[in-house]
């Protein structure tokens, strides 16, 4: 709860306005509870030409996790300690056109040992100058055992920036400056297979590696917005800067479960990656709605990337008595080209009817020298990429006819088609082989229908359906065969809401080698009730989702000399369910309950079940020694509970408790519970 009161002092001129900013700025360091504190509007403050709020919360955060700490810290990961939870300021001149500033504005969870940080500030002269920046810092844990047994991991901080600057805004003509940085640092692991036996390298196991993740890109744009003879035009000129400058090194003596770590005696391994790449955006578009009216937009990329990865790795067999050196190489030096552009047409003859057409082509190019060279003492194995373009075309045209204000239909049709076009050669012992331009294209043609329906005041009905068919999908995921229908309905009256929703989809994709197969089910409903007076709100809801795949593959678990085709069958039945509360027993006293729940009950097996000499490290399949049934099985859940009490007017206590409970059926190796509680006061001056 947040509470506000009036300024007892005189202001004198505008810089003891900016001297409170940068003194509330400080106090508006905020975190996020665990389950948010609602927002509340503050009151607004007389402040000689301005009108102020502001407000902080600080306090404890308790957690208490058993099961999983690896699991808890890559989901939830908060911790113990003081904390300032939240805090905000927002000073606006009251006539709007103050000499120096007219709105200044500050926002921001995150700060003081949580990992998840945000910042938000505005600063705007009207007709001057708008300035908005943001800042989000996360802070990453990975170490699943679902992931490789506990293989590779993570611990990293990515910082993301955004800056935009407009001057003249509102005006006929706007300037736009901006500046955009996403940075990623911090330590991790990862492995390497070995492709095949070599004296001292065993193909049965791999290679572990240290890694100082080092990554940032930085994007700077310049460019206006323009309102001329009834058109609006934008043009932005960017230019993209990628560097990426990890640190290698060994890790095969580190502790892990795993006992196929490959031990070796040397390594060295660079792999810098850095590019350029200038982006123009060019848009046009028409102001006001009149019977013909269009949008336009056009994206051009043309970059440019280097990179190389140079590895030296040495091992020494005590059988053999000798040492041996492997050594890989990949470099290139690549220019990227991609254009993409949309052009759409709207033509309105009546106020019934609204025709449209959009044409989209959007055409990518990857040319010049890639080379992936491996030298294992005497013998060697080269592999070189020179081009691979991506050209796809979209047109589809819409007819909406509105012969009443409660009822409106429309159809569609869709049009799309993809063609690839690449090059590779390879270069490996006892022979080469180097292939031609290899081509293939896709066509997609579909059709889209549906209606809208007002029967009763406050109730919406709607239902949309798309049918489609494509003559050659490059993957066996791809749609083929495929239909969709979805069907919403909402009714609204006073305080009280309630609807619901079901969308089924279906594609059938039959290959010349694979089939692939798939079904989704899903199903909603909702609820949501407020007191006139505002003294009691309640809002529930359930969704049910069913998603049904099957798949061929090659079973490679078979050791005959070929390998046979298989099936891959994955089954998930998701059921969610979600209820909140706010109630206000007095007026001094808020609470508020929640509840979610998320089960999956997959495909109803108790436990996974192999066929013999298969031991998977984290078993959430079965195999009956042909097919695999794949599902994963879970329950999370999530209690909630929040007090807020009034102390002062200006002062307020707040407590909060969430249980976090995650469960897998198969194997618990990942599960955790955690209790994650708060206390804090609120202040407002």
């Amino acid at each position: 709860m947040r509470l506000t009161v009036p300024l007892h002092f005189p202001l004198r001129g505008f810089a003891w306005v900016l001297l409170t900013v940068f003194a509330a700025a400080t106090c508006a360091l905020a975190q996020p509870v665990v389950t948010p504190t609602p927002d509340q509007p503050d009151e607004i403050n007389d402040a000689g030409a301005y009108t102020i709020s502001n407000s902080f919360e600080v306090g404890y955060r308790m957690s208490d996790v058993s099961g999983n700490h690896d699991a808890y810290r890559a989901a939830i990961n908060y911790g113990s300690g003081i904390r300032l939870l939240e805090g905000q300021f927002r000073l606006n001149s009251k006539e709007g056109h103050r000499t120096a500033i007219d709105e200044l504005s500050i926002y921001n969870i995150g700060t003081g040992g949580d990992p998840y940080q945000a910042t938000r500030l505005r600063l705007e002269k009207n007709n001057w100058f708008r300035y908005d920046m943001q800042l989000r810092v996360n802070q990453h844990f990975n170490q699943l055992p679902s992931l490789w047994n506990g293989e590779r991991a993570a611990r990293t901080e990515r910082t993301y920036q955004n800056h935009d600057l407009t001057l003249f805004p509102e005006t006929r003509f706007e300037v736009i400056l901006g500046y955009d940085r996403n940075s990623q640092s911090g330590p991790g692991f990862f492995t390497e297979s070995i492709p095949q036996n070599f004296r001292a390298f065993d193909d049965e196991n791999f290679l572990r590696f240290s890694n100082d993740i080092r990554r940032q890109n930085n994007q700077y744009r310049a460019g206006f917005n323009a309102r001329i003879v009834g058109l609006a035009i934008t043009f932005v000129q960017a230019l993209d800067n990628y560097k990426e400058d990890p640190i290698f090194g060994d890790a095969s003596t580190r502790p892990l479960p795993s006992t196929n770590v490959q031990q070796v005696d040397s390594v060295r391994r660079d792999e810098p990656i850095h590019g350029n790449t200038p982006v123009t955006t060019v848009a046009i578009r028409t102001e006001k709605e009149r019977k013909i009216g269009f949008q336009a937009r056009y994206v051009y990329a043309g970059g440019n990337r280097n990179f190389i990865l140079s590895q030296d790795i040495t091992a020494f067999s005590p059988a053999l008595n000798l040492s041996s050196t492997r050594q890989t190489f990949v470099f290139g030096d690549a220019d990227r080209k991609q254009g993409s552009g949309d052009f759409t047409v709207v033509f309105m003859p009546t106020d019934q009817w609204t025709i449209s057409n959009t044409t989209s082509i959007n055409n990518t190019r990857i040319s010049g020298d890639s080379v992936f060279l491996e030298i294992t003492n005497n013998e060697s194995q080269l592999t070189s990429f020179e081009s691979l373009g991506i050209r796809h075309i979209t047109n589809a045209s819409e007819v909406n006819f509105r012969p009443h204000r409660k009822f409106g239909v429309y159809g569609a049709y869709r049009f799309s088609r993809r063609r690839i076009q690449t090059r590779e050669n390879f270069i490996f012992p006892g022979g080469t082989f180097a292939t031609d331009p290899f081509e293939q294209s896709n066509d997609i043609n579909s059709a889209v229908g549906g209606f809208r329906w007002l029967p009763i005041s406050g109730m919406r009905i709607s239902f949309d359906a798309e049918v489609g068919e494509a003559d050659l999908p490059f993957t066996p995921r791809s749609d083929k065969d495929f239909h969709s229908e979805t069907v919403r309905v909402q009714y609204r009256k006073k305080g009280f809401t309630i609807g619901g929703r079901f969308k089924s989809r279906d594609n059938n994709n039959a290959a010349s080698l694979i089939n692939h197969s798939s079904q989704s089910r899903y199903w909603s409903a909702n609820a949501s009730w407020t007191d006139p007076d505002g003294l009691l709100m309640l809002d529930a809801g359930y969704t049910k989702l069913e998603i049904d795949t099957a798949s061929g593959i090659f079973n490679f678990f078979d050791q005959a000399d070929s390998a046979p085709e298989a099936r891959t069958f994955y089954t998930s039945n998701l059921n969610t369910l979600y209820f909140s509360s706010r109630l206000r027993p007095h007026k001094r006293a808020t609470v508020y309950l929640g509840y979610n729940i998320v089960k999956d009950t997959g495909d109803d097996r108790g436990a996974p079940t192999f066929a013999e000499g298969l031991d998977p490290a984290y078993p959430n399949f079965s195999f009956d020694g042909t097919n695999f049934y794949n599902s994963f099985p879970l329950t999370y859940q999530s209690p909630s509970a929040r007090l807020s009490i009034t102390l002062h007017e200006r002062l307020s206590w707040n407590f909060g408790w969430q249980f976090y409970n995650y469960e897998e059926r198969f194997i618990g190796d990942q599960n955790y519970h955690a209790h994650v509680s708060y206390s804090s006061f609120r202040w407002s001056f």
